[in-house]
């Protein structure tokens, strides 16, 4: 417990760090004067950061917020990058005489090797992290519609999609950084060379894990569409198929691991060589950029699996006499629809529990047969039960018929009436 704790704390201070670092960096871009479209685009991303901040600082403070994801690491780099580029931003400032009123050189303002675009974008995957985060903190909440499960879903696809432009684009700079810090000075190039060779190889085989990973999900859930029965040899199958998922997902996290220390060890001997801090700190926020990337991939890819996991879609349809339940018992969340044509189709939907459920079950089952058998008997003595009420009856003929035979009066039981 005292664990669970101080993550928590350990978290609300992170929180509080990127929400306040963010706050004083869109204060002080509010306070300049001129405001090209570049530089609204930033205020405006600062304000959808703060608005994502903020309900995740009240989630954490609260008890759900023992079911976020670990956000540390883009919490952090989220607050520094805040205070480096503002940082940044009042170095310009001062080289261009301190007076905000007159001031613009926003084209000239660099963080990271990147202008205000590139740095609003870098704000935009912080904030979309988080906020897929928080979503798929609440996902057990039975107010969760159909249509913010389709958004969670587009918003996934989208970040990771942002997310790996952006890494690519931090291997590159990355790379390139530590290929001019080696040319400085008289390190080993074929030493650093392998070390490149062996990061790429990494990669390459952290690919072809994602990748069996993403067929094998194709497949249990292709399995699970066509599949009509629980039938041993599929639940074989699935067992299997589940241990070579957890196995590949062991497998790349070693492979990040080695990859991590392999950027480290390639940073350790370049750094050496640098002796502007300017360029020392960028090398070293590159570094650190990068680790965030790749955690931010995996909060979204974790987002994913657990949307998949936790949501259950239900398609009913039913004609005539039809009982439809479409229930979670668990807590799981359900998306689907009860459909039934009949004016005796019956719909049970909801979070239920078991005992709920099954004395439902009974009940409606009861119901149906005393009016099934209710129906029967009216069926089979309607005649006697009228016959003794309201005598035998005469059947009527159609006026065309009388004219035609005017004495063709009959009685019901075809016999013709007494005079």
């Amino acid at each position: 417990m005292a664990e669970v704790v101080g993550l928590a704390s350990g978290l609300l201070a992170l929180t509080s760090f990127a929400f306040q670092s963010s706050v004083t960096l869109y204060e002080t871009v509010k306070g300049f004067h001129s405001h090209p479209k570049r530089v609204r685009d930033l205020i405006e991303e600062l304000e959808a950061l703060i608005g994502v901040l903020g309900p995740l600082k009240e989630m954490v403070a609260s008890p759900a917020g023992t079911s976020l994801p670990a956000l540390d690491l883009p919490l952090k780099r989220c607050g520094n990058a805040c205070k480096e580029f503002e940082q940044q931003l009042l170095k310009c400032l001062s080289r261009s005489g301190g007076d905000r009123k007159s001031f613009r050189d926003w084209a000239r303002l660099r963080y990271m090797k990147d202008d205000i675009d590139g740095f609003r974008r870098l704000l935009a995957g912080y904030k979309l992290t988080i906020n897929i985060a928080l979503t798929d903190a609440t996902l057990h909440r039975s107010t969760i519609t159909a249509e913010i499960l389709e958004n969670q879903k587009q918003l996934i696809e989208v970040t990771k999609d942002d997310l790996e432009a952006h890494l690519e684009s931090i291997n590159e700079k990355l790379e390139s950084a530590l290929e001019q810090a080696a040319v400085k000075t008289e390190l080993d190039t074929s030493e650093m060379q392998e070390m490149k060779e062996e990061r790429l190889s990494t990669e390459r085989c952290l690919q072809i894990c994602a990748n069996l990973s993403e067929h094998i999900e194709q497949i249990q859930l292709n399995a699970s569409e066509s599949s009509t029965s629980n039938a041993v040899p599929e639940l074989i199958v699935n067992q299997g198929l589940q241990q070579c998922k957890e196995s590949l997902a062991s497998t790349a996290i070693k492979l990040e691991k080695h990859i991590q220390d392999i950027i480290d060890r390639m940073f350790v001997k370049s750094k050496s060589s640098l002796k502007s801090e300017d360029d020392l700190a960028d090398l070293s926020r590159l570094r650190d950029e990068w680790k965030t990337t790749r955690e931010c991939i995996d909060i979204c890819s974790q987002a994913d699996r657990h949307l998949k996991e936790t949501v259950t879609t239900v398609e009913n349809y039913g004609t005539g006499d039809a009982v439809q339940f479409m229930v979670s018992t668990n807590g799981q969340v359900i998306h689907g629809k009860n459909r039934g044509l009949g004016w005796r189709t019956r719909q049970v939907g909801g979070h239920l529990s078991d005992e709920s459920v099954q004395q439902l079950s009974r009940d409606m089952t009861t119901i149906n047969i005393q009016r099934t058998n209710d129906e029967d008997l009216s069926s089979a003595d309607k005649q006697q039960m009228y016959s003794e009420r309201y005598g035998r009856g005469y059947q009527l003929i159609p006026k065309s018929s009388l004219d035609e035979t005017p004495m063709s009066m009959h009685s019901s039981d075809g016999k013709s009436p007494r005079r």
